[in-house]
């Protein structure tokens, strides 16, 4: 039986690529590992997958969420701007919500760092079971990417401070390109980093899937 998910995963990671449309990628993605874990019987595959449809629905709902809460203190507030009772209103309506807020945050962050976890681990685990360096070079670099996170972030701030608020003067008023991305470089050259490590795990994982054997059976 022929193995879509190996399409589906690689078109997946392809389209988190592209902007416009890399909303999808994570459901495509998800979906893909769930069909693995199913070929397979590989649960890591087919939680990871899980995982990943409940952490985008749950910031879609956050989302969604966040825009009608904007809109109901928008419509508190509007018809009224000057008078005190309704400034009132809307700060309380925001204060009982900020919880709500906070909550749903926390969820969806402890949601993405185990989807990240278990990445890693089902990328090795993937390797593995169908014989692929491909799939393993990924999840090295899912690690790297850790490590270059935990160093950069820093780092960069770091860098921020010591160049202080006078290095943002050097910035002129129009858009000269030439003049900012050099800058850019010099103090975000950390962040550069990451997102080429990040950028080659999601290529590899790229590789990986579309090199999954069409036919043959897992080890």
């Amino acid at each position: 039986m022929a193995r879509t998910y190996k399409w589906l995963g690689g078109i997946g990671y392809i389209l988190g690529l592209v902007p416009y449309v890399s909303f999808i990628s994570p459901i495509i993605v998800a979906i893909a590992w769930i069909l693995m874990g199913k070929d397979t019987r590989e649960k890591i595959f087919t939680v990871l997958g899980v995982l990943m449809l409940v952490m985008f629905a749950s910031a879609i709902a956050l989302i969604a969420w966040l825009f009608f809460s904007l809109m109901m203190t928008a419509y508190t507030v509007v018809p009224g701007a000057l008078e005190p009772w309704r400034m009132g209103a809307a700060i309380s309506q925001v204060l009982s919500q900020l919880w709500v807020l906070i909550t749903a945050a926390l969820v969806i962050v402890g949601l993405a760092i185990a989807v990240f976890i278990l990445d890693i681990i089902a990328h090795f685990r993937a390797g593995k079971i169908f014989d692929s360096r491909w799939f393993k070079a990924a999840g090295w670099m899912r690690i790297i990417l850790i490590i270059a996170l935990v160093v950069s972030i820093p780092l960069t701030i770091f860098m921020i401070i010591s160049a202080g608020p006078g290095v943002f003067s050097t910035i002129p008023a129009l858009p000269d390109y030439g003049a900012i991305v050099p800058l850019l470089l010099t103090i975000l050259w950390p962040m550069i980093i990451v997102l080429i490590v990040s950028l080659l795990a999601t290529i590899f994982s790229v590789i990986a899937f579309f090199t999954i054997p069409e036919e043959a059976s897992p080890a």
